[in-house]
């Protein structure tokens, strides 16, 4: 076996892991198992083959050379293997965070100048089993009378095809039903607070009967089913994954202030710059940036019609960028010199329950109706152009004005280049695109075995080249 052998390096790396979190859960229950650090190489070993499934890594175990070296000969069974997949969820994040503190402890990594970035990851659930309110209360209506008659000792006369063939089954299956009941209960009351016009009919919020906690949407490939929000931040400089986390949602919405907390649990200082894409700016975000002190980097959301929808809409709407704001009189002065009224304020909701206070300033119709501008600029001239304005924008204006600087130019160009390295990494070598576990805890256990994996290879690197600096340069 090569000395830079996968195994080799999977090997040497795990010896040096903290495992003390991964060794306690074994702690008070079940019979004597096997040896959770010979465990653990092995399935790493098989994460980085792209082998993510425990009933893919029983099979692989008798016929591989490199897993029976690493395992020292242990065969754990395929229920063994899959009951260790469920306690590696706490310490994936554990082991991976004690890495991370050791390549500071080496200098190998500053872990200061980090970028953050998502991608999803298809839930281990069918597109094809989704329900609505109706479809799901017909089929809990069913299953309780199912129960209440295997309680009974009364057959089923006529099953659905469904329904579990056994009572066993069927009490499971009714367990499951219920949470999805909770679940979809859940996403009926959001989706009534949306507004009018973003709102779906109720008959089309489902929810999967097999995945529930998994929120609906398309991954990278297009694919519409239950899905995870996978989320790294990796270091600048040194390609280190600095921390990660999966969400139960579609977007990386709301995700930038945990992964920032994240990552100072991990190296235990905050950053002090991070790089993001536009779907992480807002108002929100910029705050919880000053909040931490922390420099964002990502270019602020605009308007997101496509160029046809431009062409069909005519000449370019004169947007509110193009009304000059005057802090010392709190309005705004249009295109033509008006100065517009203040005409009050309102409470918008955001994420998670917080809302912002949204101010609106409005032109004098008899301005607008004889305004040379009024076809780019206000749709009924008889109502004059209102302009609204949230209560901390000018902390947006002053990040747009910083996005156009050198520096900001120069770190924003180098984002892409660094996440999505890590990305293509999972899905392309670990073959990372759709989970083989149900539930958020496997989630994170199946996704935190590919970081662990990418974390093992870019540490021997940067030790490799730490080491003979020279070669490196040259």
């Amino acid at each position: 076996m090569e000395v830079d052998h996968a195994a080799r390096v999977i090997d040497a790396f795990v010896n040096g892991l903290d495992r003390t979190s991964l060794q306690a859960s074994y702690l008070g229950v079940g019979s004597l198992a096997h040896n959770p650090d010979l465990m653990l190489k092995m399935v790493l070993y098989e994460t980085s083959r792209g082998r993510l499934s425990p009933a893919q890594w029983a099979n692989d175990i008798p016929d591989s050379d490199a897993l029976r070296w690493l395992g020292q000969g242990i065969l754990p069974s395929r229920s063994a293997l899959y009951a260790f997949r469920d306690r590696l969820p706490k310490p994936v994040f554990d082991m991976h965070a004690e890495t991370v503190r050791q390549a500071i402890a080496e200098g190998l990594t500053a872990a200061k100048d980090g970028v953050l970035d998502g991608t999803s990851v298809r839930a281990c659930a069918s597109r094809h089993q989704l329900v609505n309110e109706d479809k799901l209360t017909k089929r809990l209506q069913e299953l309780n009378a199912a129960v209440a008659q295997d309680a009974a000792g009364q057959p089923i006369e006529s099953q659905p095809y469904w329904m579990a063939a056994t009572p066993n089954g069927r009490r499971a299956q009714l367990e499951r039903y219920r949470l999805a009941g909770d679940e979809l209960a859940i996403r009926l009351a959001e989706n009534q607070e949306r507004p009018k016009d973003k709102q779906l009919p109720r008959k089309k919020v489902k929810v999967s009967i097999t995945e529930p906690e998994a929120p609906l949407g398309r991954d990278k490939e297009k694919v519409f089913g239950p899905m995870y929000t996978a989320e790294f931040v990796v270091d600048t400089a040194s390609l280190l994954i600095l921390s990660f986390d999966v969400f139960t949602q579609v977007t990386d919405t709301g995700t930038l202030a945990p992964m920032l907390d994240r990552t100072q649990e991990v190296t235990g200082a905050m950053l002090i710059q991070i790089s993001t894409d536009a779907g992480y700016v807002s108002l929100l975000d910029l705050q919880e940036c000053q909040e931490r002190n922390v420099r964002l980097v990502a270019p602020v959301q605009e308007n997101d019609f496509t160029e046809q929808k431009r062409a069909q809409a005519g000449p370019p709407r004169i947007g509110k960028d193009q009304f000059q704001w005057l802090p010392e009189e709190r309005t705004y002065r249009c295109p033509e010199g008006h100065r517009l009224n203040y005409k009050g304020k309102e409470q918008k909701r955001r994420r998670d329950d917080i809302t912002v206070i949204q101010h609106r300033y409005h032109c004098p119709a008899e301005h607008c109706h004889a305004c040379p501008l009024r076809e780019r600029c206000v749709r009924d001239p008889e109502k004059g152009r209102t302009v609204k304005r949230l209560e901390g924008e000018e902390i947006i204006e002053a990040h747009k004005e910083w996005m156009k600087t050198e520096e900001a130019k120069a770190a924003n160009r180098l984002r892409g280049s660094v996440i999505e390295r890590g990305f293509g990494d999972a899905k392309r070598h670990r073959d990372l695109r759709c989970l083989h576990g149900r539930g958020l805890k496997r989630a994170k256990a199946e996704i935190g075995l590919v970081i662990l994996v990418q974390t093992a290879l870019t540490l021997a690197r940067l030790r490799k080249n730490a080491a003979n600096p020279r070669e490196n340069a040259a």
